[in-house]
């Protein structure tokens, strides 16, 4: 059995992860016969480590960062995509954020969508809150305690926050802060929870990444994921740390945070932390395998992820969504059009030839036809490489993205910013750029970097961006930032 098979295999009982998404009591409940279970699931340390990859294996699913919080419903939200010139499929109607719609398919649409991530969601915390209400029981000490619970803590405050950023008003500098938001779940309970505000909310998952922070200090090595077997650690428990809520992604967590809240301050504070930690660097263009076969090709960058989320199934989505071979578009493919690639990665410009994001040098692209071009980034031409089933969540860039946005001058941003370019062969900018101009830029160095990541909505919506680039769905508002509560969970957030 190979580090990462031993790795992946869990034993905590499916009755609180699978086939009970659609209510909260259902996935909540907790009979004697699951207490049983429960002591002895959690008799020992290995009992902790495997109900912990048991959360991390439900956020890779499809429902949530396997798919529709990544490269999917998210990434269709923000335009990245060609297919959405019909209204007749789930991407028209997701494009134009009809989050009601449920008249096209009957698993597949929009608002069936949208409800499996919040169930998703509330169920990977449930099973963080299933860890912190046994952590203390003696069975763990010393630094595995720390880092068990760090994580445990810190995942949960991760996944609050990104419901938050869905199911609830932007924060807006404050002036959302009193709207309702979100439940915060933080006991294994089936008594359903008051909504919070947003700014509790925030304030919540503050409190808590801080504290995760404290504990997993005990351990701040990086596990780099070594050419195509993974881990060199030996410990099994300290594997695949770029696969955790490690110490340096909580921070780069809390550097999102505070420039979601407005305090760039402290978001410059964070992103300087990880930045200057370097555990994370830029891949280089020799390092960019252009094996046609890619066997050992790395086309999501891995020793730049500060924390990814393995992906067992990510072959047969990659397969599905961006055909790599024939000249077919199926309606669930995922693809976009050379011109406007071209213009995303702004082929005219003099000097702009070498980024190696570009179509044209093909290392990141299959180009079918100038109207169907997909992304290569998840590409999986060899089961054996773990660098080809990871999706990033937390990357080098956006620390560098962060802070040029939260630097308090545009010599200072900028500087952050041309260090990304000049990784990505761009020539720098003018350091006497002005701030509106540097904020335009940054802008266009965020939708290059997070195409089939997930994070390029969330970053239109904190900015309260009013016409989306390419959108089909402009004029931007406050209810197309917002997705509705599950009706099946209206109960939940009362």
């Amino acid at each position: 059995m190979t580090n990462r098979s031993r790795y992946i295999t869990y034993m905590i009982a499916v009755a609180f992860a699978a086939g009970s998404l659609s209510s909260c009591k259902k996935w909540l409940a907790v009979d004697p016969q699951t207490v049983v279970k429960e002591e002895k699931q959690f008799a020992n340390q290995q009992g902790f480590a495997e109900a912990l990859t048991g959360a991390y294996m439900k956020i890779g699913t499809d429902s949530l960062y396997g798919r529709h919080t990544s490269f999917g419903t998210l990434d269709v939200l923000a335009q990245y995509y060609e297919n959405k010139t019909s209204t007749n499929n789930v991407y028209g109607q997701t494009a134009r954020y009809n989050y009601l719609n449920e008249g096209l398919n009957a698993t597949e649409n929009t608002r069936a969508n949208i409800n499996n991530i919040w169930a998703g969601m509330y169920n990977a915390i449930a099973l963080s809150n299933y860890i912190l209400q046994n952590v203390d029981n003696g069975a763990i000490k010393g630094n595995a305690y720390n880092i068990i619970k760090g994580e445990a803590i810190g995942l949960r405050a991760f996944l609050h926050f990104d419901l938050l950023r869905m199911f609830a008003p932007a924060y807006l500098d404050g002036a959302n802060a009193g709207k309702p938001a979100i439940p915060f779940l933080d006991q294994f309970t089936v008594v359903p929870q008051q909504k919070k505000t947003v700014g509790e909310i925030i304030n919540r998952c503050e409190a808590e990444l801080l504290q995760a922070q404290q504990l997993l200090s005990v351990h701040t090595e990086i596990d780099q994921i070594a050419a195509n077997q993974g881990s060199t650690s030996l410990d099994l428990f300290l594997m695949y740390r770029q696969n955790h809520l490690n110490y340096w992604a909580v921070k780069a967590t809390l550097a999102r945070l505070y420039l979601y809240k407005g305090d760039k301050a402290k978001a410059l504070q964070f992103a300087k932390e990880v930045i200057d930690s370097k555990k994370f660097g830029f891949v280089t263009t020799a390092e960019l395998n252009t094996d046609p076969t890619h066997i050992n090709s790395d086309l999501t960058f891995t020793k730049e992820h500060i924390f990814s989320i393995y992906v067992s199934g990510l072959k047969t989505n990659a397969d599905n969504y961006f055909k790599q071979t024939g000249i077919s578009v199926e309606v669930a493919d995922l693809f976009s059009t050379r011109a406007k690639l071209d213009a995303l990665y702004e082929t005219t410009v003099t000097g702009y030839g070498s980024d190696y994001r570009r179509v044209d040098l093909g290392r990141l692209w299959t180009q079918v036809t100038t109207a169907v071009v997909y992304s290569k980034k998840y590409l999986v031409e060899n089961l054996t490489n773990v660098k080809q089933r990871l999706v990033p969540n937390l990357r080098l860039s956006e620390m560098y993205l962060i802070a040029a946005e939260a630097a308090p001058s545009s010599t200072e941003g900028v500087g952050y910013l041309n260090t990304l370019r000049a990784a990505r062969l761009l020539p720098a900018l003018d350091a006497a750029i002005t701030p509106a101009n540097l904020d335009n830029e940054i802008m266009k160095e965020f939708r290059k970097e997070m195409y089939g990541e997930g994070q390029a909505f969330f970053f239109y919506k904190r900015r309260n961006t009013l016409n989306i680039p390419d959108g089909v769905g402009n004029p931007m508002s406050e209810a197309k930032y917002v997705f509705p509560f599950p009706l099946a969970e209206i109960q939940f957030g009362k």
